[in-house]
Formats: C-alpha cells, structure tokens, sequence
C-alpha cells in the first residue's frame, strides 16, 4: 500500500497536535490548580463533584438557617432576661413599700418608677429580630403586646431545617410567660402586666396589703421568666448542636470535593515537564520528517 506525502503530514500533525493538547491539558491543571476543567476530562469524576458541590450548597443553606436561629433565640433569651430583671427591681421596691418605713408620698414617687417599669416590659415584649416580633408566634409583623400589655400574638411553634429530616423550634410559647394559664388563674395568679398593674395601684392608694399581695404575685411572675429562659436554653442548645453537626458534614464534603477535583502539584508538574519533553521531541522529529516540496505534498 502506497503511503503519500499527504498522509504523512497528516499522521505527523496529529501526533504533534495531541502532543500540544496533552501538554496544555497538564498547562491549566497546574493554573488553575484543578485536575477537572470540563467534563471531558473524567465524566465519572465530574459527575460526583456536582452531586457533591450540591450537598455543599445543601448544607450551607442549613447552616443559614442555624445561625438565622440562634440569633433569634439570643435574642429571645436576652429580652427575658431584661424582663426578668425588670420583675427584680420591682419586687425589691415591693419589698421596702410594703414596710412601715415609709409614707404614702415615698409610695407614690415609688409607684412612678413602676410604671416605667410596666413600659418597659411592654417594649421588652416587642422586641424584634431580623423584622420580625419574637414573642409573637406566628404573628411575627404586628406587636405582640398592647399598649396596656395584653397578650396580641398567637400559639404559634415556628421550626427552620436544620438537616434533611431535622427541624428545630427556636420560639417559645409566649402566651405562658405574659398571661396565666387556666389552672393558675384558679390558683389566684395574674397576667404579668396585671401583676405589675396591682403593684402599681397599691402604691399609688398606699395600700399595704396590696403591696404585699403583688409582691407574692411578682415572684410567680419570676419563676415563669426563669422557666421560660431555661426552655430557650434548651432550644438553642439543640441548635448549636445541630449546627456543629453541619461543620463536621460541609468539612467532609469539602474533603471529598477535593480528593475528586484537586490536582496533585508535584505530579502534575512532573507530567507537565513530561509532556513539554514529548512535545519537544515530536515537534524536532516532525521537522526532519516533513521537508516535503508542494509537489511532493500534492502527490
């Protein structure tokens, strides 16, 4: 069989091409310090980088949403614990106005203060994170305290996804903490801002015994506050735990993303010289096999 000229060129310009295109494959690894470019370089491989970029996405998402929650629930847990403090100072103003000690003008300058108090608590209560009302379910766009402090929001648990089959709650049931329950208004107990309402107007008649029955009362108010600090403790906990769970999951995929995808320096480079060298050589031997005329390469 007859080999041309034509054919010649032909085969020698292939082995130089695919000598230039191996040499400036291992070239863009060694750049971009990727071993896949484009799918051509291993579809297998590029097929687990997506699916596992995807999971990376997946759980940063989730991770969004932890730290979305733990803000809401610090905030939550700070509020109660100004609104705890709030119930501090005014049992010890209870405490010395429910004494002899002092006159009905010292009670009523006394009774001032415990309504900046009762305001107080009101704008604790309606305190916002991100836009939205933390003490108001899922009524979360409008104030879940009136003015005079009466209970507006709902019963409603609000959960984020925190993993694809884990939801965590980051508010509490607010309507505990500022109303009492069924079973303790049978027991005598009040809303809070009713407790505070009674302080307020005993010390405005100078009414001793009413000084001391809020002053009970506002311990009630206390134990709630603590129970309702300690079950945002608990929630936030979860979340924190989650959240761990979630930097543990993005570090490995992030791992396995890198064993897929990563170029090895030193071997890269060693191919890359490699295929300079054979590039070299096939470029040197193409030159002495092809000094063809144009008529020779027309043959």
């Amino acid at each position: 069989m007859r080999v041309s000229e034509r054919q010649r060129y032909d085969t020698v310009s292939n082995r130089v091409e695919r000598a230039k295109d191996q040499n400036r494959s291992m070239l863009e690894q060694i750049s971009s310090q990727k071993r896949l470019n484009r799918i051509s370089d291993d579809p297998v491989g590029m097929t687990q980088a997506i699916r596992t970029r995807d999971r990376i996405g997946t759980v940063e998402q989730f991770q969004k949403n932890t730290d979305f929650a733990k803000g809401f629930l610090e905030k939550s847990e700070t509020v109660i614990s100004q609104i705890h403090d709030s119930l501090i100072r005014a049992k010890e103003l209870a405490v010395s106005m429910a004494s002899d000690t002092y006159n009905a003008p010292a009670r009523e300058a006394t009774a001032r203060e415990i309504k900046e108090l009762m305001n107080s608590v009101i704008q604790l209560g309606n305190s916002t994170f991100g836009n939205r009302y933390v003490f108001g379910g899922f009524r979360t766009q409008t104030p879940p305290l009136s003015i005079d402090g009466q209970f507006l929001g709902d019963d409603g648990k609000i959960f984020l996804q925190t993993s694809r089959d884990g939801f965590q709650q980051i508010n509490a049931a607010a309507r505990d903490l500022f109303e009492a329950n069924p079973e303790d208004r049978e027991r005598g107990h009040f809303n809070m801002m009713d407790s505070l309402e009674m302080l307020y107007n005993g010390l405005n008649d100078n009414n001793k015994d009413s000084i001391r029955s809020a002053l009970s009362e506002l311990e009630y108010q206390m134990d709630k506050a603590s129970s309702f600090q300690a079950t945002l403790g608990g929630m936030w906990n979860a979340v924190g735990m989650a959240s761990e769970r979630l930097e543990k999951e993005e570090e490995t995929a992030r791992g396995a993303l890198s064993e897929i995808e990563d170029v090895d320096v030193y071997k890269a480079t060693s191919d890359f010289k490699r295929t300079e060298t054979i590039l070299q050589s096939t470029l040197l031997a193409s030159t002495k096999l092809l000094q063809p005329s144009l008529l020779n390469f027309l043959k």
